[in-house]
């Protein structure tokens, strides 16, 4: 993990958000340039937002404070949010939404819409391996210890289709 986050202890607060695809250098460039004239103007009852940000593997945008602590704002959860969506808007490419999965594929992150889920797990090409990116962390720590990827297997995907994977499980030891 780069020093963007250094600073922050482990219970900063983490907002995860992935774009569809990895962003070029122009999109990163834009990211920086309208996230950072942000940041000195992120406030909670008038006072300035510690804050960080980095993007993951060039497609999941991770911002991160310490100053909210566990009472955030919700003025300036929605500003932090409504400035993230403001730059993908002026990329082009919005966040994923609530219907999509991230997933690794062959070394890379890969979008999955849950309603291709059966499907995919019913034809092997998912399976109970499959790393897949938890978007829904909620500390630095959490992130800082690897909890960002994890097994299908230990995910609500494996849970909701266990009998799917069992059943490709038992197939492939036959």
């Amino acid at each position: 993990m780069s020093d963007a986050f250094s600073a922050f202890p482990d219970t900063a607060r983490l907002w995860l958000m992935a774009f569809p695809r990895p962003l070029d250098e122009g999109e990163k460039a834009k990211v920086a340039e309208g996230f950072e004239a942000f940041r000195p103007h992120w406030k909670t009852h008038s006072t300035a937002i510690e804050s960080g940000w980095m993007l993951l593997e060039d497609q999941i945008f991770a911002v991160v404070e310490n100053t909210m602590g566990t009472s955030p704002s919700g003025c300036s959860i929605d500003a932090m949010l409504r400035q993230s969506i403001k730059l993908a808007s002026i990329l082009e490419l919005p966040f994923l939404d609530a219907q999509s999965i991230v997933v690794r594929a062959s070394g890379k992150l890969k979008v999955v819409a849950k309603t291709d889920l059966e499907g995919l797990l019913q034809s092997g090409a998912l399976d109970a391996t499959t790393p897949v990116i938890d978007l829904g962390l909620l500390e630095l720590g959490q992130l800082r210890s690897g909890k960002l990827e994890r097994p299908l297997a230990n995910t609500w995907i494996a849970r909701k289709h266990r009998a799917k994977l069992e059943s490709r499980e038992s197939q492939s030891v036959s």
